[in-house]
């Protein structure tokens, strides 16, 4: 019992060693999720940061041209209004992307385009002035240097070579800005195999991070979406409000006049009364097929507008629920690693207890043999030693 108690006293205090002793086991916890690269991280927050300017100045060139236009313009307002929400809707779908490179690329050629078509393209001529043509160059001169930051050497070169041809030969034909993906075509330009690009969200702040920028620009741009398309539908509307204006206005000018001529004329109108009664119907039918015609029809409009509204809504909603889940599965994935490490680590320290374990036996064994040898086989060698001298000594004196 008592060399039981001792042993389990051992094995306690051993354990308690390896795991407060560095030098004995170094602990180390590997999330095994690949980070973005110092250069990835850069070109996400610069190409995005850039976004935010594209958007700024873009609207700003828009509500300038906007203003030297009447309010009455439909078709030239109806353009400035396509204008910002296509721009802004094309260069969001293109900078903020799971790759910060594609990211990149995309947001470069969609400027390039823009560029192209404002200044010798379909829409050189579509405005007043050289407002959008000259917004649209600096904005290109930007991500220029952007991208010159961000590429060195050989790499920008090329990659400045395909994205004008690729803009070239992919232009904007109207202001619906169609955009066309570039960025497996400029692998193939660098000679770089697709499955060798790795696409990873990088680590759970990264991840974090990247959702946060997406909610942010929800936040902001989807309501300035909504409202210039809400003014688009309502600009080319056919329900025309000052019309309605001014009828209302004739309409209660004639009530007037003809509440105060039948007060005064009391006997002739109950003749007129019989006698438009005849006459007016036919008009009365047809100014209510009108007004239901108009009522109608602003009721379509109104209900396109809905429609339009519920739509955002729900893109938004699913959106966030898309944000969510993949959320939850970083989270799920980094729970599991982190079990399946402190498992193994368990595992190693377990293993590294009982070696230590087992040399401290083998050397106590020894020890112990050589207790033994040192207790009952010294004084053996030491009388035996003793005696042969005594025994040494009395032949000596017989002797003499």
């Amino acid at each position: 019992m008592n060399a039981l108690r001792t042993f389990r006293n051992f094995l306690l205090m051993t354990v308690s060693v390896v795991l407060s002793g560095c030098s004995l086991l170094e602990v180390q916890l590997d999330s095994q999720t690949i980070p973005l690269t110092k250069q990835e991280l850069n070109m996400r927050l610069m190409t995005r940061e850039y976004s935010r300017e594209f958007f700024s100045q873009v609207e700003s060139a828009a509500d300038s041209i906007s203003a030297q236009y009447p309010e009455t313009d439909v078709i030239n307002q109806s353009y400035v209004l396509l204008w910002k929400i296509h721009a802004e809707e094309g260069l969001q779908q293109a900078a903020y992307q799971v790759s910060p490179t594609a990211g990149l690329i995309d947001s470069w050629v969609f400027t390039v385009q823009m560029k192209n078509f404002f200044k010798d393209g379909k829409g050189q001529t579509l405005f007043i002035g050289d407002e959008a043509k000259d917004v649209s160059q600096k904005l290109n001169d930007e991500i220029e240097q952007l991208a010159k930051s961000l590429f060195k050497g050989n790499r920008y070169k090329s990659s400045k070579e395909f994205v004008e041809k690729f803009a070239a030969l992919h232009p904007f034909d109207n202001l619906t800005f169609s955009r066309t993906p570039a960025y497996r075509e400029w692998l193939k330009a660098q000679g770089i195999d697709e499955s060798e690009v790795t696409t990873t969200l990088g680590t759970m702040p990264e991840a974090l991070s990247d959702v946060s920028d997406r909610l942010s620009l929800m936040s902001e741009q989807t309501p300035k979406l909504m409202t210039w398309k809400a003014q688009l539908i309502a600009l080319n509307s056919n329900v025309n409000g000052e019309d309605i204006r001014g009828a209302i206005q004739s309409f209660q000018m004639s009530a007037d006049a003809f509440q105060d001529f039948v007060k005064n004329n009391p006997e002739y109108m109950r003749d007129l009364a019989q006698q438009m009664a005849i006459e007016l119907q036919p008009l009365l039918n047809d100014l209510d097929a009108k007004t239901q015609d108009k009522l109608t029809q602003l009721s379509a409009e109104r209900q396109a507008l809905d429609d339009m509204v519920a739509r955002e809504r729900d893109e938004l909603v699913k959106m966030v629920e898309r944000e969510r889940k993949e959320i939850a599965v970083i989270v799920n994935q980094e729970r599991e690693l982190f079990a399946q490490d402190l498992d193994k680590i368990s595992q190693d320290v377990v293993t590294l207890a009982i070696d230590k374990l087992i040399q401290l036996v083998k050397s106590t064994i020894v020890y112990f043999i050589l207790f033994i040898l040192v207790i009952f086989f010294a004084p053996l060698g030491l009388g035996y030693i003793l005696g042969k001298k005594v025994q040494a000594r009395k032949e000596i004196k017989t002797s003499a």
